[in-house]
Protein backbone atom coordinates (compact mmCIF):
# COMPACT_ATOMS: atom_id res chain seq x y z
CA UNK A 1 0.00 0.00 0.00
CA UNK A 2 1.28 3.55 -0.97
CA UNK A 3 2.29 4.71 2.21
CA UNK A 4 0.85 8.30 1.18
CA UNK A 5 -2.70 7.54 1.49
CA UNK A 6 -2.46 5.29 5.03
CA UNK A 7 -0.75 8.57 6.13
CA UNK A 8 -3.59 10.74 5.53
CA UNK A 9 -6.41 8.20 6.68
CA UNK A 10 -4.55 7.88 9.82
CA UNK A 11 -4.85 11.60 10.36
CA UNK A 12 -8.21 11.78 9.28
CA UNK A 13 -8.67 9.37 12.20
CA UNK A 14 -7.13 11.22 14.47
CA UNK A 15 -8.71 14.75 14.06
CA UNK A 16 -11.94 12.49 14.46
CA UNK A 17 -11.39 11.15 17.97
CA UNK A 18 -9.71 14.05 19.11
CA UNK A 19 -12.21 17.12 17.65
CA UNK A 20 -11.06 19.91 15.70
CA UNK A 21 -8.88 21.31 17.64
CA UNK A 22 -10.13 25.33 16.98
CA UNK A 23 -10.17 27.03 19.92
CA UNK A 24 -13.83 27.32 21.04
CA UNK A 25 -15.25 31.38 20.75
CA UNK A 26 -15.83 32.85 24.39
CA UNK A 27 -19.31 33.27 25.58
CA UNK A 28 -19.01 36.89 25.13
CA UNK A 29 -18.36 36.23 21.59
CA UNK A 30 -20.97 33.70 20.61
CA UNK A 31 -23.48 34.03 23.56
CA UNK A 32 -25.94 36.26 24.76
CA UNK A 33 -24.88 40.18 25.55
CA UNK A 34 -25.86 42.34 27.79
CA UNK A 35 -25.23 45.73 27.58
CA UNK A 36 -26.16 48.10 30.89
CA UNK A 37 -26.81 51.39 30.07
CA UNK A 38 -27.11 54.78 32.02
CA UNK A 39 -28.92 56.98 30.42
CA UNK A 40 -30.08 60.61 31.09
CA UNK A 41 -33.76 60.93 32.10
CA UNK A 42 -34.32 63.24 29.12
CA UNK A 43 -33.92 60.21 26.93
CA UNK A 44 -36.17 57.54 28.31
CA UNK A 45 -38.95 57.54 25.51
CA UNK A 46 -36.40 58.39 22.74
CA UNK A 47 -33.56 55.50 23.88
CA UNK A 48 -36.57 52.75 24.91
CA UNK A 49 -37.01 53.16 20.80
CA UNK A 50 -33.67 52.93 19.76
CA UNK A 51 -32.78 49.97 21.88
CA UNK A 52 -36.04 48.13 20.25
CA UNK A 53 -34.83 48.89 16.95
CA UNK A 54 -31.37 48.22 17.66
CA UNK A 55 -32.38 44.71 19.48
CA UNK A 56 -33.93 43.91 15.45
CA UNK A 57 -30.60 44.35 14.03
CA UNK A 58 -28.34 42.81 16.69
CA UNK A 59 -30.77 39.63 18.50
CA UNK A 60 -27.98 38.45 20.46
CA UNK A 61 -27.83 41.58 22.64
CA UNK A 62 -29.98 42.68 25.18
CA UNK A 63 -30.03 45.95 26.42
CA UNK A 64 -30.58 46.57 29.95
CA UNK A 65 -30.71 50.71 30.45
CA UNK A 66 -30.86 52.73 34.10
CA UNK A 67 -32.41 55.92 33.73
CA UNK A 68 -32.07 59.09 36.28
CA UNK A 69 -29.71 62.31 36.57
CA UNK A 70 -26.31 62.52 34.70
CA UNK A 71 -25.04 63.92 37.94
CA UNK A 72 -25.97 60.61 39.78
CA UNK A 73 -24.18 58.50 37.13
CA UNK A 74 -21.78 60.40 36.81
CA UNK A 75 -21.03 60.24 40.81
CA UNK A 76 -21.81 56.30 40.26
CA UNK A 77 -19.39 55.40 37.63
CA UNK A 78 -16.51 57.23 39.70
CA UNK A 79 -17.41 54.63 42.55
CA UNK A 80 -17.30 51.81 39.59
CA UNK A 81 -20.96 51.20 38.92
CA UNK A 82 -21.16 48.49 36.71
CA UNK A 83 -22.16 50.43 33.23
CA UNK A 84 -21.16 49.63 29.89
CA UNK A 85 -22.24 53.06 28.28
CA UNK A 86 -23.31 56.03 29.70
CA UNK A 87 -25.32 58.70 28.25
CA UNK A 88 -25.21 62.12 29.28
CA UNK A 89 -28.47 65.00 28.63
CA UNK A 90 -24.41 66.99 28.29
CA UNK A 91 -20.72 66.90 27.66
CA UNK A 92 -19.99 68.29 30.66
CA UNK A 93 -20.19 64.56 32.44
CA UNK A 94 -18.83 62.66 29.92
CA UNK A 95 -15.37 64.81 29.58
CA UNK A 96 -14.81 64.60 33.54
CA UNK A 97 -14.95 60.74 33.15
CA UNK A 98 -12.40 61.25 30.24
CA UNK A 99 -10.25 63.90 31.87
CA UNK A 100 -10.00 61.78 35.29
CA UNK A 101 -9.10 58.70 33.08
CA UNK A 102 -12.16 56.79 33.44
CA UNK A 103 -13.02 57.03 30.09
CA UNK A 104 -11.51 57.44 26.71
CA UNK A 105 -13.18 59.49 24.51
CA UNK A 106 -16.54 61.48 24.53
CA UNK A 107 -19.09 61.12 21.34
CA UNK A 108 -22.01 63.61 21.29
CA UNK A 109 -25.17 62.08 19.92
CA UNK A 110 -28.04 65.08 20.52
CA UNK A 111 -28.82 68.62 21.11
CA UNK A 112 -31.75 69.13 23.34
CA UNK A 113 -34.67 71.30 24.10
CA UNK A 114 -35.96 72.62 27.41
CA UNK A 115 -39.83 73.68 27.57
CA UNK A 116 -42.14 74.95 30.32
CA UNK A 117 -44.92 73.21 31.01
CA UNK A 118 -48.37 73.28 32.44
CA UNK A 119 -51.51 71.24 32.34
CA UNK A 120 -54.43 72.16 29.87
CA UNK A 121 -57.01 71.97 33.15
CA UNK A 122 -54.82 74.86 34.99
CA UNK A 123 -56.05 77.33 32.28
CA UNK A 124 -52.44 79.07 32.41
CA UNK A 125 -52.07 79.16 28.99
CA UNK A 126 -48.14 78.94 29.05
CA UNK A 127 -47.82 78.32 25.57
CA UNK A 128 -48.77 82.13 24.72
CA UNK A 129 -47.45 83.51 27.89
CA UNK A 130 -44.11 81.95 28.33
CA UNK A 131 -41.96 82.90 31.05
CA UNK A 132 -44.68 85.20 32.29
CA UNK A 133 -46.31 82.87 33.67
CA UNK A 134 -44.59 82.21 36.57
CA UNK A 135 -45.82 85.51 37.98
CA UNK A 136 -49.39 84.05 38.54
CA UNK A 137 -50.97 84.13 41.49
CA UNK A 138 -51.89 80.60 40.76
CA UNK A 139 -48.59 79.17 41.20
CA UNK A 140 -47.10 77.88 44.10
CA UNK A 141 -44.88 75.28 42.83
CA UNK A 142 -41.94 75.53 39.84
CA UNK A 143 -40.76 71.59 39.18
CA UNK A 144 -37.46 71.40 38.02
CA UNK A 145 -34.30 68.69 38.09
CA UNK A 146 -31.54 69.28 40.74
CA UNK A 147 -29.57 71.84 38.85
CA UNK A 148 -26.57 70.42 40.55
CA UNK A 149 -27.45 67.07 39.15
CA UNK A 150 -29.41 67.90 36.06
CA UNK A 151 -28.23 69.59 32.20
CA UNK A 152 -32.06 70.68 32.17
CA UNK A 153 -32.50 71.96 35.64
CA UNK A 154 -29.16 74.40 34.91
CA UNK A 155 -31.07 75.42 31.73
CA UNK A 156 -34.05 76.33 33.52
CA UNK A 157 -31.95 78.46 36.11
CA UNK A 158 -29.88 80.12 33.47
CA UNK A 159 -33.53 80.95 31.48
CA UNK A 160 -35.11 82.44 34.40
CA UNK A 161 -31.74 84.85 35.31
CA UNK A 162 -31.33 85.37 31.65
CA UNK A 163 -34.91 86.69 31.02
CA UNK A 164 -35.41 88.41 34.72
CA UNK A 165 -38.44 85.90 36.01
CA UNK A 166 -35.42 85.05 39.03
CA UNK A 167 -36.46 87.25 41.48
CA UNK A 168 -38.72 85.80 44.26
CA UNK A 169 -39.11 82.34 42.48
CA UNK A 170 -36.67 80.45 44.35
CA UNK A 171 -38.91 80.03 47.09
CA UNK A 172 -41.69 78.41 44.66
CA UNK A 173 -39.47 75.53 43.03
CA UNK A 174 -39.43 72.01 43.48
CA UNK A 175 -36.41 70.71 42.83
CA UNK A 176 -36.79 66.91 41.43
CA UNK A 177 -33.82 64.44 41.17
CA UNK A 178 -34.35 64.32 37.31
CA UNK A 179 -36.44 65.49 34.48
CA UNK A 180 -38.55 62.64 34.37
CA UNK A 181 -39.32 63.54 37.97
CA UNK A 182 -39.72 67.24 37.27
CA UNK A 183 -42.30 66.34 34.64
CA UNK A 184 -44.61 63.95 36.96
CA UNK A 185 -44.85 66.64 39.96
CA UNK A 186 -46.32 68.57 37.08
CA UNK A 187 -48.72 66.29 35.55
CA UNK A 188 -49.96 64.95 39.31
CA UNK A 189 -50.85 68.25 40.14
CA UNK A 190 -47.52 68.49 42.85
CA UNK A 191 -46.42 72.04 40.79
CA UNK A 192 -48.46 73.98 38.35
CA UNK A 193 -45.59 74.16 36.52
CA UNK A 194 -42.31 72.89 35.27
CA UNK A 195 -39.53 72.74 33.22
CA UNK A 196 -38.14 69.76 31.82
CA UNK A 197 -36.79 68.31 28.16
CA UNK A 198 -39.04 69.09 25.40
CA UNK A 199 -38.59 65.34 24.44
CA UNK A 200 -41.10 63.97 26.84
CA UNK A 201 -43.74 66.26 25.80
CA UNK A 202 -44.04 63.49 22.82
CA UNK A 203 -45.26 61.02 25.28
CA UNK A 204 -49.14 60.33 24.81
CA UNK A 205 -49.77 61.08 28.57
CA UNK A 206 -48.24 64.60 28.45
CA UNK A 207 -49.16 65.65 24.65
CA UNK A 208 -52.79 65.08 25.23
CA UNK A 209 -52.91 66.75 28.54
CA UNK A 210 -50.31 69.98 28.44
CA UNK A 211 -49.84 72.88 27.14
CA UNK A 212 -46.09 74.22 27.00
CA UNK A 213 -43.91 76.91 25.52
CA UNK A 214 -40.68 76.42 24.28
CA UNK A 215 -37.36 78.17 25.87
CA UNK A 216 -35.51 79.71 23.18
CA UNK A 217 -32.23 78.35 22.76
CA UNK A 218 -30.43 81.60 23.15
CA UNK A 219 -31.87 81.76 27.05
CA UNK A 220 -29.82 79.24 28.13
CA UNK A 221 -26.17 77.61 27.15
CA UNK A 222 -26.81 75.16 24.47
CA UNK A 223 -27.99 71.28 25.49
CA UNK A 224 -25.41 68.98 23.70
CA UNK A 225 -25.61 65.62 24.49
CA UNK A 226 -22.70 63.40 25.04
CA UNK A 227 -21.71 59.98 25.81
CA UNK A 228 -18.89 57.42 26.42
CA UNK A 229 -18.26 53.49 26.19
CA UNK A 230 -16.90 52.77 29.61
CA UNK A 231 -13.33 51.43 29.67
CA UNK A 232 -14.75 48.53 31.94
CA UNK A 233 -17.19 47.13 29.66
CA UNK A 234 -17.22 43.14 28.83
CA UNK A 235 -18.77 43.49 25.81
CA UNK A 236 -16.71 46.52 23.54
CA UNK A 237 -18.31 45.30 20.11
CA UNK A 238 -21.57 45.43 21.07
CA UNK A 239 -20.99 48.85 23.05
CA UNK A 240 -19.65 49.96 20.24
CA UNK A 241 -22.28 48.83 17.55
CA UNK A 242 -24.78 50.69 19.94
CA UNK A 243 -23.09 53.90 19.82
CA UNK A 244 -22.63 53.76 16.07
CA UNK A 245 -26.45 52.81 16.10
CA UNK A 246 -27.50 55.60 18.19
CA UNK A 247 -25.23 57.77 16.44
CA UNK A 248 -26.11 56.74 12.67
CA UNK A 249 -29.04 57.64 10.06
CA UNK A 250 -31.03 54.94 11.73
CA UNK A 251 -31.05 56.37 15.61
CA UNK A 252 -30.68 59.90 14.69
CA UNK A 253 -33.98 59.48 13.38
CA UNK A 254 -35.75 57.99 16.25
CA UNK A 255 -34.27 61.52 18.36
CA UNK A 256 -35.24 63.67 15.90
CA UNK A 257 -39.00 62.13 16.42
CA UNK A 258 -38.58 62.64 20.01
CA UNK A 259 -37.85 66.25 19.55
CA UNK A 260 -34.03 65.88 20.01
CA UNK A 261 -31.87 67.93 17.58
CA UNK A 262 -28.59 66.75 15.43
CA UNK A 263 -25.53 66.96 17.71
Amino acid sequence: MNPLPRLLLLSALFLTACGDTTAPPTPTESGPVKLTVAVAASMRHAFEEVATAFAKEHPGVTIAPTFGASGTFYAQIGQKAPFDLFLSADTEYPEKLVAEGLATETFPYATGQLVLWARKTAGLDVSTRGLEVLKDPRISKVALANPELAPYGRAAVQTMNSLGAAEGIEAKLAMAENVGQAAQFVQSGAAQVGFFAYSLTFTKELKDTGDFWLVPATAHDPIRQAGVILPGTAHPEAASALRDFLTGAAGQAILARHGFGAP
